[in-house]
């Protein structure tokens, strides 16, 4: 399935905002997916941009869920580079 940028943006936020500690990270991931997104646009498989916008791929909505834990999984255990170069 594939989501709009904003949609998936929005949908990781709210999730993230379910946990105490995501609110304390939740504008950083934010700024960080949006780096992502541009360094990576026509790179990456799972970036689609067409006339409609740009879009992330993705498998279903559980893969929401995973992109927020494993985010506040990195930001504790300081990993949030290598977060990055393996989303």
């Amino acid at each position: 399935m594939k989501l709009k940028i904003n949609e998936v943006i929005a949908d990781v936020k709210d999730e993230l905002l379910c946990y105490e500690e995501g609110e304390a990270v939740v504008d950083r991931w934010e700024k960080e997916f949006r780096e992502w997104i541009e360094k990576n646009k026509g790179k990456h498989k799972d970036i689609v941009a067409d006339k409609n916008g740009v879009f992330l791929k993705i498998k279903d909505e559980e893969e929401i869920f995973e992109i927020a834990d494993s985010y506040l999984d990195a930001v504790a255990e300081g990993n949030v580079k290598k977060y990055w170069e393996t989303f």
